[in-house]
């Protein structure tokens, strides 16, 4: 029995060890009854102005309608009396979702402050705005199914800006007093901002210059046609002047040594000399044969798709010049 007692003992340790562990750090819960706690305290002092963030910040770490109670009520009483509208209807929707009784008593307060409010209508001009406008009120955007519609503002001063790429745009700020005010503010027609003037530039001015005319080209043309098919002209005789020295070098060879083997007393040290002296001229006779009949093949191309008309003007290249010069451009065929 006693070892049992003391394993109990010992699992209820454990067990209550997270517990403790966990206790140890402020959940968001007690930071909100912290802060209404101080919001009250704040207010019994007659600190209104610095109660109302408190029951705020208790509201946003455990929103509970209570909380959101507090602050609606604070709100009006520091004067902010569309933003105590906003927060009794949000409470009475809440009040409603959970069943609450409290619901008949913040639909009640957003009865009594619905006449006290001013409020303001955004009005536009008849021209229609510019494309990718942005109104904005205050830091809110409003967008153009808002305009004519009475937006309720607390008292203070506020901001109404337009603006558009390109237009100039346009600010006004204003202030709300009192209560049950209605102001209406026209935005104006956006002025086009003009586009500034080019900037000269003090690079160096293109100049004119003309490309050589077709014709010229042709005849350029015409005449490299003419220099390498003649160049290889010249190399395929070349080449028959070493396929005559080649069969004369053959000849005598067979002189000397008219059958294989070459009889004795022929002197063959001269028939070796004689037959690499041969295939020598056969290659240079070779090689200048090909490259010949390719210059000369080269050549006649080239004549023969030289232009002999101007052809038609098809691009412009800007050319710099010095400075001071006129401006012109460089074209091509």
């Amino acid at each position: 029995m006693r070892f049992v007692a003391a394993l109990f003992g010992l699992e209820s340790t454990l067990l209550a060890a997270p517990v403790c562990a966990q206790s140890a750090e402020p959940s968001a819960r007690t930071l909100a009854v912290d802060m209404f706690d101080a919001g009250d305290a704040l207010l019994a002092e007659g600190r209104i102005r610095e109660a109302c963030p408190k029951y705020a910040e208790s509201y946003r770490l455990d929103p509970q309608l209570g909380a959101l109670l507090h602050w609606a009520d604070c709100l009006e009483q520091d004067g902010k009396l569309a933003s105590a509208y906003a927060a009794f209807r949000d409470a009475a929707e809440l009040a409603a979702r959970a069943g609450d009784q409290r619901r008949d008593f913040a639909l009640a307060r957003v009865r009594s402050l619905e006449p006290r409010l001013s409020r303001v209508i955004i009005e536009t001009p008849n021209a229609p705005l510019p494309p990718n406008t942005s109104i904005q009120l205050d830091s809110v955007r409003i967008v153009e199914s808002g305009f004519g519609v009475g937006i309720a503002l607390d008292p203070g001063e506020h901001s109404l800006r337009a603006s558009a790429p390109g237009y100039a745009a346009f600010s006004r700020k204003f202030t709300v007093k009192g209560e049950g005010q209605l102001e209406r503010l026209e935005i104006p027609t956006l002025a086009l901002i003009s586009r500034p003037a080019p900037v000269l530039s003090s690079a160096p001015a293109p100049i004119l210059v003309q490309s050589p005319a077709p014709e010229r080209r042709g005849v350029s043309q015409k005449w490299i046609g003419v220099g390498v098919g003649g160049a290889g002209v010249v190399a395929m005789g070349v080449s028959a002047v070493f396929f005559a020295n080649m069969a004369h070098l053959l000849d005598e060879r067979e002189e000397l040594c008219p059958r294989s083997p070459c009889s004795a007393g022929t002197d063959r040290n001269r028939v070796r000399e004689l037959e690499s002296e041969a295939r020598t001229a056969q290659a240079w006779a070779i090689g200048l044969s090909v490259s010949g009949l390719l210059a000369a093949a080269s050549g006649v191309v080239l004549y023969l798709s030289s232009p002999t008309e101007r052809a038609s003007l098809h691009g412009l290249h800007i050319q710099s010049s010095q400075a001071g010069a006129f401006p012109g451009v460089q074209w091509h065929f």
